[in-house]
């Protein structure tokens, strides 16, 4: 291919991104058709997330977990080792990616918390890419120290997710840890070297921001760091809050018991108190870095408008799509082997009992979606981050 040929390629590619549109919209059949005619049920779902822990060695202020926030206040350490104690074991996690790959997904993700304080992670990851699974791994990026760095690029996990928060600074204010930007770009570079020695392409290593009102006027800056490093992708993700009225008529509109996570995304309102132009000034930067440094930016959602960009975080209802999707196509289980659809505090099994495929088309997640497809979206559902896709308001809701 010829370097006109692929700087068309690459300007496409973006064109799609900017709008949402994946290479994963391909297959976007293997959901919408159970989800139209299924009365319930799904095919075999295409993505799995794995929570390996809930711990984590920092304490970003829009995080809705529970776990983080006393570990950096140390305020109760005997029950950070109770939950460490809970968390599925290592020859459990493996049987669980057992049953995964024996069930046909395609994709996982492991995150967190933060993955690499599990010590059993690179174990872990190991059994994952020796299946046919697509592993992308989720990390703040503080423990990529060379030998580390190195360790992982031999396992070839596909991708590397790291997420950034700001420039320098800002970042580990927001992130609540000090020298967390330098030691992410340094573990960055690591990663770079290791595949440079080793010969090898992956990981990608793609960058997650969230944009909140604490980095609205700095993210694009994010890029000028990152611009020699090599890094492939660069996604600018619209904070996921709720409320405690959504919580609470959500709660009342799914007819199955609640089940609590140890999180809440009733997040602070000095974290929403955001300006349309700031935001939409900021992204046209972020858009023209990506464009001169040669890294590919996308939003999520790809809000176009600072109406739409202040609405997103000032008004409550809004959504930018309608209707959702994903309870026919991925799922989720917890460190503690809950298998649920989302940040709804719903359970449908544990996979300590029973295996992820007796779970996936059980009656309570029948009743789940079926639940959801009624009402097209529960209130608590107006933020959250899976409603990015803009394919997705294409589909019918039937």
């Amino acid at each position: 291919m010829t370097n006109d040929e692929n700087s068309v390629l690459d300007d496409v590619k973006g064109w799609l991104r900017e709008r949402g549109i994946t290479k994963s919209n391909l297959g976007f059949y293997k959901y919408y058709v159970p989800y139209a005619v299924g009365r319930g049920r799904a095919w075999t779902p295409q993505s799995v997330t794995f929570e390996l822990t809930l711990r984590c060695n920092l304490s970003c202020q829009m995080c809705p977990l529970d776990l983080p926030r006393i570990m950096h206040d140390k305020t109760n350490p005997d029950f950070i080792k109770e939950r460490q104690r809970a968390e599925l074991s290592t020859a459990e996690v493996k049987k669980v990616i057992d049953d995964i790959a024996a069930m046909g997904v395609q994709d996982m993700t492991i995150t967190g918390g933060e993955v690499f304080l599990r010590k059993d992670v690179f174990e872990i990851i190991g059994h994952i890419t020796r299946t046919p699974i697509h592993l992308c791994v989720n990390t703040n990026g503080w423990f990529l120290r060379p030998e580390e760095a190195r360790r992982l690029v031999e396992l070839k996990p596909h991708a590397l997710s790291i997420s950034i928060d700001g420039p320098d600074d800002l970042h580990d204010e927001i992130r609540r840890g000090k020298g967390s930007f330098r030691r992410l770009l340094e573990g960055i570079r690591n990663i770079q070297a290791a595949k440079k020695e080793l010969g090898v392409k992956r990981p990608k290593i793609g960058i997650t921001v969230t944009i909140s009102a604490l980095n609205q006027h700095r993210y694009s800056e994010v890029l000028d760091w990152l611009k020699d490093v090599g890094v492939d992708t660069v996604d600018f993700d619209y904070m996921f809050y709720t409320t405690p009225d959504h919580n609470r008529e959500t709660e009342a509109l799914i007819p199955l018991p609640v089940q609590r996570k140890e999180e809440d995304q009733n997040l602070p309102m000095y974290l929403r108190q955001v300006n349309g132009d700031t935001l939409y000034e900021e992204s046209q930067k972020a858009i023209r870095k990506g464009e001169e440094y040669g890294i590919s930016v996308g939003f999520g959602p790809p809000l176009k408008t600072p109406e739409q960009m202040e609405r997103r975080f000032l008004d409550d209802e809004y959504a930018f799509v309608e209707k959702c999707f994903y309870p026919w196509k991925t799922f989720r289980i917890s460190p503690y082997g809950d298998v649920y659809s989302c940040s709804i505090d719903v359970a449908f099994g544990n996979v300590r009992d029973e295996s992820v495929a007796e779970i996936w088309n059980n009656q309570a997640y029948q009743t789940f979606r079926k639940a959801l497809k009624k009402r097209r979206l529960f209130p608590k559902c107006a933020k959250c981050c899976a409603l990015n896709n803009e394919f997705w308001k294409r589909l019918p809701a039937l």
